[in-house]
């Protein structure tokens, strides 16, 4: 097999290419990087994604596209079981028809579904990289799934849809040869759910984003980095803000984010910023182009899996701090447990800035793992090494 012409069906949900965040920037660095394969995109999109053109995105499209195709989700109005079989026989013909030597589905949400019955359909193997547990997040409070769909607001509703997408994931973690985890802290629900041996191939940076050199101020900057979204839990962070008040610190504060269509917490993040006149904010802005000013960054969210912006700031040596979840551990940063207030939070980050020793430590040991472990370069080439012997297994 000429593994230069190996045709990849891409089956993905939402945001890429148009709006930032963990899954769009790792979805851009693997196709830049898998450069001696073929891609067909099959997006599964709400109309809101759907109009926009995929030639004027925020993120280009690389060479090795070869096709870019849009369906929409499932409407969930009656049974799964009913839906699911209607959906698929209302998109099957936009589906490309080439002949794929894989199909490689980044959840196990609609695009999961999609890629055990299209991985059927072509007789190639299954490989699924799962970013987050769709399940959880909804469980978690997840207004909107990456596709644009809407999560409903009753309780009975939400449930179903939690049940669902636990049901996909059985489907398609027993379904795939292959089951690969951004983080470590998702793998033991991977196999409580029938992934049998799932594989940990985690999030990266650019190797020449790295900046080993880093000058401080007597005064930290503060950033949070993120989608506005309730996942995200933006207003958390203003809460952060009032706290530093109470203790020996001045930190500035830089905020940085980028729209996930949820209006409502756009505004009432809005407004809360004009209450907080020492926050800076900036809206829709690549984050590479600050990294540099921030000490530290805050991550608020309510759940996680590998947070990109985790790796992206150490590779500026600003040190992560926030509540555990997902792999924000003390393996990435400076951590408290969930249930600590944000009052005791602060005033521990506090005291640790104020050990600039131990604080230089801490960081340059987060900064080095970063460095040796979690560039694109060697988490690209972990991919294509499963790639080539998935392919000549399934050859034999």
């Amino acid at each position: 097999m000429n593994l230069g012409n190996t045709s990849v069906l891409l089956i993905i949900e939402g945001t890429y290419p148009w709006y930032r965040g963990g899954v769009s920037e790792w979805t851009y660095q693997y196709l830049k990087a898998m450069e001696l394969y073929d891609f067909h995109i099959l997006q599964v999109a709400t109309d809101e994604f759907q109009q926009l053109d995929p030639e004027n995105a925020l993120y280009p499209l690389t060479q090795n596209v070869k096709s870019f195709t849009r369906v929409p989700p499932p409407i969930l109005k009656s049974n799964w079981d009913t839906v699911k079989e209607t959906w698929f026989q209302s998109i099957v013909e936009s589906v490309p028809g080439f002949g794929f030597d894989t199909v490689h589905v980044t959840n196990t949400g609609f695009a999961g579904w999609l890629g055990i019955k299209l991985s059927k359909i072509f007789k190639t193997p299954l490989v699924l990289t799962e970013h987050a547990l769709y399940w959880k997040e909804v469980e978690k409070g997840a207004v909107a799934l990456e596709c644009g769909y809407q999560i409903p607001d009753n309780f009975e509703a939400k449930s179903e849809i939690v049940d669902i997408f636990k049901e996909i994931a059985t489907e398609v973690y027993t379904s795939a040869e292959e089951v690969v985890s951004v983080s470590r802290v998702n793998i033991p629900e991977q196999i409580k759910f029938g992934a049998e041996v799932p594989k940990y191939i985690p999030n990266g940076i650019p190797e020449e984003l790295l900046s080993p050199e880093k000058k401080r101020a007597n005064n930290p900057v503060i950033g949070w980095i993120g989608r506005c979204a309730e996942m995200k839990n933006p207003k958390l962070f203003f809460e952060v803000v009032e706290y530093f008040k109470d203790v020996d610190l001045e930190p500035s504060f830089l905020m940085m984010l980028s729209g996930a269509n949820e209006l409502e917490l756009e505004e009432e993040v809005e407004k809360l910023s004009k209450e907080y006149p020492e926050v800076t904010m900036i809206w829709n802005e690549p984050a590479h182009n600050y990294l540099h000013e921030f000490d530290m960054i805050c991550i608020t969210s309510h759940n996680e899996s590998q947070p990109l912006v985790m790796f992206e700031a150490l590779s500026h040596k600003a040190l992560p701090f926030g509540w555990e979840v997902g792999d924000l551990t003390s393996e990435f940063g400076f951590v408290v447990p969930k249930n600590t207030s944000t009052r005791t939070l602060v005033e521990q980050v506090a005291l640790l800035w104020n050990d600039s020793e131990k604080f230089e430590e801490l960081t340059e040991s987060k900064f080095n793992l970063v460095s040796s472990k979690h560039t694109w370069k060697s988490i690209f080439y972990e991919y294509d090494k499963l790639f080539k012997e998935l392919l000549i297994e399934d050859s034999l």
